[in-house]
């Protein structure tokens, strides 16, 4: 249990800390608004701090920097909204009112946006896959020889996927397959869609030509794993390189390698309230120097989906939060259009 004082000087610590950089002294603190308190006593709450875990003292300097914990408790506890963020919501409000009427292009949008205002990396994760339901597979011809696979999902998305014919296989009989795979996996949860059509390999009453019904087969399964990719979106993935707090090469290879693929979704993860993985809480990541918050976003009343800003322990918290925030409010009222 830390005193209210503690408290006080704890969070100037942080705040101090994220503008400069630079371990934070008793000197630095009796000149802070609200800390109209002795350098000696600030040095007695500053050691205590330390004991606690709070704070730890650096090797060149005599002043202190917060820890993993004091972030945490700072983040759960401490931290306020900066009020001067509110000057930046119109530049969100004009992304959403642009592309009010094109859902996925807003949101890649406010990501972008997010990840400029910020100087972090940001992410975009769209509901859970476990929930998403095929609600109907069909074609619409283009040529003799080809044609676009349509998969519609119960919230509304459609992928489509370009198709080409062997020359030996009529239309008649690619339309009685698509119906036959429709049947298939209508209603069927996405993430089981590789698994049920795995299994048409093995059905030779399904489709008389193997050989053809295999390239099908393929065709659908790619089909899924790119919709699952399309609902991750990153944003800023270069600005990890900028922020300087990840020295070792291999350990920036190594966390810019985790962002780069699918690898994500198990890094940010989704989430139903605003949380905080900090350092070695985030699962995967090399090393304890990064934060991840995430926001959740409605999609209805069973369903979300998650905003997410990537950077160092070091990250302006009191700007983050809100912008993280105003943004989801604005995609789930996409959502409820």
């Amino acid at each position: 249990m830390i005193s209210n004082r503690q408290k006080l000087i704890l969070k100037a610590i942080i705040e101090i800390y994220v503008q400069t950089g630079e371990p934070v002294g008793s000197k630095v603190l009796t000149d802070w608004p609200y800390l109209d308190y002795s350098s000696a006593t600030i040095r007695y709450d500053m050691q205590a701090l330390e004991e606690l875990g709070y704070l730890e003292k650096t090797h060149t300097s005599s002043g202190r920097v917060p820890s993993n914990v004091g972030y945490r408790y700072y983040l759960e506890n401490l931290v306020t909204r900066d009020s001067e963020i509110d000057t930046l919501f119109p530049l969100i409000d004009k992304v959403f009112d642009r592309y009010q009427n094109s859902r996925e292009i807003a949101v890649k949008a406010a990501i972008d946006l997010l990840s400029e205002l910020t100087s972090y990396t940001s992410v975009a994760l769209g509901p859970n896959e476990a929930l998403t339901r095929i609600k109907k597979i069909d074609y619409v011809s283009l040529s003799d020889n080809d044609a676009v696979i349509l998969i519609v999902t119960d919230r509304g998305n459609v992928h489509s996927q370009v198709f080409s014919l062997d020359d030996n296989v009529s239309k008649d009989y690619f339309k009685k397959t698509v119906q036959t795979l429709n049947e298939l996996l209508e209603n069927q949860y996405l993430k089981d869609a590789r698994k049920i059509l795995s299994r048409v390999y093995t059905e030779e009453n399904i489709i008389d030509y193997m050989d053809y019904q295999e390239k099908i087969v393929d065709a659908f399964i790619g089909a899924f794993t790119q919709m699952s990719k399309e609902d991750v979106y990153l944003a800023g993935l270069g600005n990890m390189l900028t922020q300087g707090e990840i020295e070792d090469p291999n350990e920036m290879r190594h966390l810019l390698s985790m962002l780069n693929r699918q690898d994500v979704l198990k890094v940010v993860g989704h989430t139903n309230k605003l949380s905080f993985k900090i350092g070695n809480e985030a699962e995967f990541m090399p090393n304890n120097k990064v934060t991840i918050i995430s926001v959740p976003y409605a999609v209805n009343e069973e369903e979300t989906g998650t905003i997410a800003i990537i950077g160092p322990t070091r990250m302006d918290y009191a700007k983050v939060i809100p912008l993280l925030e105003y943004i989801a409010k604005n995609i789930t009222k996409l959502y409820k259009k």
